[in-house]
């Protein structure tokens, strides 16, 4: 499963794609304070039960989702744009190809967290039909602690 827009192609990350593996643990640590290891992301791209997806243009990695499923349920993981690529359209393309894959495979209600403060991002969930369904208090820990807000879209 492939999606073009533009130049830039969105597709299923496999374990073999080492190179790939590699720009999204680099991306990793400019965008979070909590980052994932590369040894993390090839864990969770080994994972049968997950969705994991890159959006590139050429080589150039400018986004990635790391999702979990089970049963009817799909929970986004990690979800993430490089700074220099925002405002192209690469976060609803990801989503939508998230969106795709789970009414393809029965999947009913996406859910996701994010950080309180990350106004940016409940704003772009809001636009793409996510609604809050609560706050997890503390649920961020580390350097920055920081309560969560459980935001989820019906399928």
């Amino acid at each position: 499963m492939e999606n073009r827009k533009e130049n830039i192609r969105i597709f299923l990350l496999e374990p073999e794609d080492g190179v790939t593996i590699e720009q999204t643990a680099k991306l990793e640590r400019e965008i979070f304070p909590d980052p994932w290891s590369c040894h993390e992301i090839r864990n969770t791209v080994s994972n049968r039960q997950t969705v994991c997806a890159a959006a590139k243009e050429g080589d150039t990695l400018l986004g990635y989702l790391l999702c979990y499923y089970a049963l009817d349920e799909c929970e986004v993981a990690r979800i993430a744009v490089d700074v220099r690529a925002r405002r192209r359209g690469i976060g609803k393309g990801l989503l939508a190809y998230l969106e795709k894959f789970c009414r393809d495979n029965g999947i009913k209600k996406i859910l996701l967290d994010v950080r309180k403060s990350n106004q940016a991002a409940i704003c772009f969930y809001e636009k793409n039909g996510f609604q809050t369904d609560g706050v997890r208090k503390g649920y961020y820990s580390g350097k920055m602690p920081e309560d969560a807000v459980l935001m989820s879209l019906a399928l």
